[in-house]
């Protein structure tokens, strides 16, 4: 059983809680995760604000130090972070150690690019030069989702924290133990309450949303995502949302039929088919469609959960 704990104003609270996770395989429960007050939401961010303004004036250079000592960590500890995503998500272990290994490889790229992203200079008059140059919001709330819980919160805590933000992280109430794990992990290498960690169900993402923050980013729903931008147009802060769609594939006449409907089967099914770019739709071009189609319906056949 995971004892979850909350990580608020630089400091971890007491583990377990009201709200239980069970495996999705059996029903057992796998995890226990305290739910996040008003207060600690508001706490949370009071630390976040009140780190930021250091964490900005820290070098690129030792911002992104910290992320690739972070990656390291998150490498070492691969097998770990599988178990839990596999225990409260139900992904198969390969496929969760796969995302773990894309998670990693997402902070290492970020830790290259953090110290690159600095500006430019643009060629005004003759006696002029306009520079344009980057700087950190401030305080980035952080909503991930339940489907790739390691590999997305890699990405949207990455980019935040090496461009010299503070971070409030809510994981999703599906998978707050591995949100948990990630984020141990993480604060290792970073000063105090420049990562904060928040769990709950939806109501703790919405107070969150709806706080005094600069940037809320979010991958998930459509609905969710409806909802944080509309609290963001209330509050001022910037919406960042990677929400679902309704992704089309394209086959064109010259393409290998039994090749695209390898690909398309895999785009469709990966993941039980419970990800924001899994492939919905399909055209076809005529002239090869009986073909391809012949072949999808094979591939389909030749799937095993």
């Amino acid at each position: 059983m995971y004892e979850v704990e909350q990580l608020i104003d630089g400091a971890w609270s007491p583990g377990g809680g009201d709200l239980t996770v069970c495996d999705p395989a059996d029903g057992q429960p796998v995890s226990r995760v305290p739910v996040a007050s008003p207060a600690d939401v508001g706490a949370a961010v009071k630390g976040a604000r009140e780190a930021a303004p250091a964490w900005a004036r820290t070098a690129p250079a030792e911002r992104s130090t910290a992320l690739r000592r972070a990656a390291d960590a998150v490498e070492s500890a691969a097998d770990r972070l599988a178990e839990a995503i596999t225990a409260e998500m139900g992904k198969p272990l390969e496929g969760a150690r796969a995302s773990v290994e894309a998670g990693v490889g997402t902070l290492r790229q970020y830790a290259e690019l953090g110290p690159l992203h600095r500006g430019a200079a643009l060629a005004g008059g003759a006696h002029a030069v306009d520079l344009m140059a980057h700087e950190p919001r401030g305080v980035v709330a952080v909503i991930t989702p339940w489907n790739d819980p390691v590999a997305v919160s890699c990405g949207l805590l990455g980019a935040a924290l090496v461009t010299g933000n503070t971070v409030v992280y809510k994981p999703s109430e599906r998978t707050p133990a591995t949100g948990w794990l990630l984020a141990r992990l993480l604060n290792e290498y970073l000063p105090a309450r420049v990562l904060s960690l928040l769990t709950g169900g939806g109501e703790v993402g919405a107070a969150l949303a709806r706080h005094e923050v600069d940037v809320v980013a979010h991958v998930g729903s459509t609905a969710t995502g409806r909802s944080i931008a509309a609290a963001c147009a209330r509050t001022g802060a910037k919406a960042l949302l990677e929400n679902g769609g309704s992704d089309p594939l394209i086959v064109d006449e010259n393409v290998d039929p039994q090749w695209a409907a390898e690909q398309v089967a895999l785009g469709a099914f990966a993941n039980s088919g419970q990800i924001c770019v899994a492939v919905e739709r399909v055209y076809a071009h005529r002239a090869i469609a009986p073909q391809f189609l012949a072949a999808l319906v094979q591939a389909c056949h030749e799937l095993r959960v």
